[in-house]
């Protein structure tokens, strides 16, 4: 099968020539001519040479792809057809010249294998190095068997002394030696061009190697079957020139022969050191078929070693995710299981489990493509947030996880991871839900370490975030983060510390909801407020002052607009008021003020003073909880306030406590 783009009369010129080689056999095989005639030994013989010549050529001048080579191969062939048309006149003053014209075929072969055989190379590896050695030893081991025998250099004396007799042979070792060389460099993956190419070369050594043997021995004879084989590599090297350019070869059949060419060539070299052992050959043979067997052994290790890195590296994509990544789940348990090993109540282990709120929303707004994006600088963050303390890793979807050492307040490193997993922009926010768990403290049985942190952040995230809420408490939170992403941040968190408090105060499901979600929106009075007043990095003044203090009723005018909303719409009001009675706006005092409104004033006031303001810094979180506890009584409730402080004593590890405690004196 030619390519599609093959012209008419060079179809018609292959088939011309394959005809004429068929001729040309039967006439040796059958001597169709008689003995010595020139119509089949001389003008058909050089006309297929000639025409092999001129196909060759063809294919250089009319397709662009490999011109060079096909340019260079049709020359060379062209000198080979020169030199058969001087040696078919018979002219003894042209031997020399005939000569130097065969030797341009394998100079010019030469050169054409390289091209051609580097447009297959798509990368070199040490191990395509060594098949192609190991090859070009093997292959001129057994040709020097064959070439170099004592017996065949005794009886050609003279035929060395002109040096060309047993030359052409042993330049055709070293053209299937290049041959071989480039085969292995493409992963021996020939396709058909190349395979006709190298099938090709092989046929003329073969033939020039049987011409050499029949002239040692004073056996050969112009015009038998042995002729055509020059004509038939002839015909091989003309039809490749105009084979499709694909590779038909399957990476199975490839894969096949580069465990089978290493196993063969060392065979060939066994075999020729079994037949030197017994027949006498020379040293060379010997050699060439020991540093095969070397460069066998060599490929056996650099194989060993690739074996070894590429199981190395599928461990490596074993674990880790290959959208973010971060480790998988799989590295995960590993890590866990180990953790749990370790972790004691002194040194503990914090997992957190975190789980997007939004991202299904981002995802079909914006796309597949972005959602990936968006988990990647999601995933990157996450990790440069954790460097140093541990390793992130990405569940699947939109779920993360982290397994830290808790150094420090657990959940102060909660909220910060969780803040790297914060990502607004025009009309999205995303941000995420979380659940934590001390190994060393809480347990060190990894599924139930697990089960206690996805229960924790699923009941988050129903209370806080499920899109199951009212439509009204979605809108006003978008509200929020449009007019400040960071605002929309401290609600969450408020929210989130606000829950866990009520958990612990043994609130109903209805008042747990009711705080969440005041919680989150006891700031949305501030989107009536100016942005001046609110980021003002100085003191404010009266007026100011009292234009701040109106953000509550705001706030629940513009909840209990909706019927459902005017249960929050109470508690928004009454979260700035104080316990001894001196807050705002209707200066209740104790048990008056709601009790989810008592909760949200401890967790608002914690989460404002660690966090950066436009006319402050942040405090410690030691500082803070000195501050809760110097206020309760006075601006805290007191129950409430030893109730958050004893939940963040109890997920802190001994020592940070005993810091505390230390600092606190």
């Amino acid at each position: 099968m030619l390519r599609r783009d093959t012209p008419r009369v060079v179809c018609v010129a292959l088939v011309l020539l394959a005809v004429l080689t068929g001729l040309n056999f039967a006439h040796g095989a059958f001597r169709l001519g008689g003995y010595g005639s020139r119509l089949f030994e001389d003008w058909i013989y050089d006309a297929v040479m000639v025409g092999g010549a001129a196909t060759c050529l063809a294919r250089g001048m009319l397709i662009d792809r490999s011109r060079t080579a096909w340019l260079i191969l049709g020359l060379g062939l062209s000198c080979d057809a020169s030199g058969e048309i001087l040696a078919s006149f018979g002219e003894s003053s042209a031997i020399a010249t005939q000569d130097v014209l065969y030797v341009m075929l394998y100079l010019a072969s030469y050169v054409a294998v390289v091209l051609l055989g580097r447009e297959r190379v798509s990368r070199f590896r040490a191990s395509m190095w060594l098949d192609g050695i190991i090859g070009i030893c093997a292959v001129g081991a057994l040709a020097s068997v064959a070439l170099l025998t004592p017996s065949l250099v005794a009886t050609h004396a003279t035929v060395l002394k002109a040096g060309l007799d047993v030359a052409f042979p042993l330049t055709d070792v070293l053209l299937v030696g290049i041959v071989i060389l480039m085969l292995a460099l493409g992963g021996w993956s020939a396709g058909r061009a190349f395979t006709l190419i190298a099938t090709g070369f092989v046929v003329m050594a073969l033939a020039d190697g049987v011409y050499l043997y029949q002239e040692a021995h004073g056996g050969y004879v112009a015009g038998t079957p042995l002729d055509c084989l020059w004509l038939l590599s002839a015909l091989m090297l003309a039809l490749a020139a105009w084979q499709p350019d694909t590779d038909s070869s399957s990476e199975r059949e490839s894969s096949i022969v580069i465990m089978a060419a290493p196993v063969i060539f060392a065979t060939s070299a066994i075999g020729v050191l079994l037949y030197a052992n017994a027949r006498g050959v020379n040293g060379l043979s010997i050699s060439l078929a020991v540093a095969t067997l070397l460069a066998v052994l060599v490929r056996l290790l650099i194989t060993a070693n690739e074996n070894l890195r590429l199981v190395a590296s599928s461990n490596e994509l074993a674990n880790h995710d290959a959208l973010t990544g971060l480790r998988n789940r799989r590295a995960l348990l590993h890590d866990l299981a180990l953790a749990a090993r370790t972790a004691t109540p002194s040194q503990p282990k914090l997992l957190l489990l975190f789980d997007l709120n939004g991202f299904k929303l981002y995802n079909d707004t914006f796309g597949h493509p972005a959602g990936d994006a968006l988990l990647k600088r999601l995933g990157r963050k996450l990790a440069d947030c954790a460097s140093g303390r541990g390793e992130t890793y990405r569940l699947g979807g939109d779920e993360f996880c982290a397994l830290l050492d808790a150094e420090g307040d657990p959940t102060t490193l909660a909220v910060e991871l969780a803040q790297a997993l914060l990502e607004a922009g025009e009309h999205f926010t995303i941000g995420s839900s979380y659940g934590e768990v001390l190994l060393g403290v809480e347990t060190n049985d990894i599924e139930e370490a697990l089960r206690i942190a996805d229960q924790r952040l699923y009941a988050q995230k129903t209370l806080v975030v499920r899109p199951t809420r009212p439509e009204w408490r979605d809108v006003l939170l978008g509200l929020l983060r449009e007019r400040d992403p960071q605002l929309g941040l401290h609600v969450q968190e408020v929210a989130n510390l606000a829950i866990r408090v009520g958990q612990r105060l043994s609130m109903s499901e209805e008042e747990l909801a009711n705080l969440g979600a005041a919680a989150e929106l006891h700031d949305i009075g501030k989107t009536a407020i100016p942005e001046a007043i609110l980021e003002k990095p100085t003191a404010l003044d009266s007026e100011e002052r009292a234009f701040i203090e109106r953000h509550t009723l705001i706030g629940e005018r513009i909840l209990a607009a909706a019927p459902t909303g005017r249960a929050v719409a109470a508690i928004v009001r009454a979260t700035h008021e104080r316990w001894d009675g001196d807050g705002y706006p209707d200066r209740l005092a104790g048990q008056d003020i709601p009790i989810a409104a008592r909760i949200i004033a401890i967790c608002d006031a914690y989460n404002a003073m660690t966090s950066d303001r436009s006319y402050r810094k942040a405090i410690s979180h030691e500082r803070a909880f000195r501050e809760l506890q110097r206020c309760a009584g006075s601006q805290f409730d007191p129950q409430v306030t030893e109730v958050f402080l004893q939940m963040f004593k109890e997920a802190t590890p001994a020592s940070t406590l005993a810091a505390s405690s230390t600092a606190s004196r």
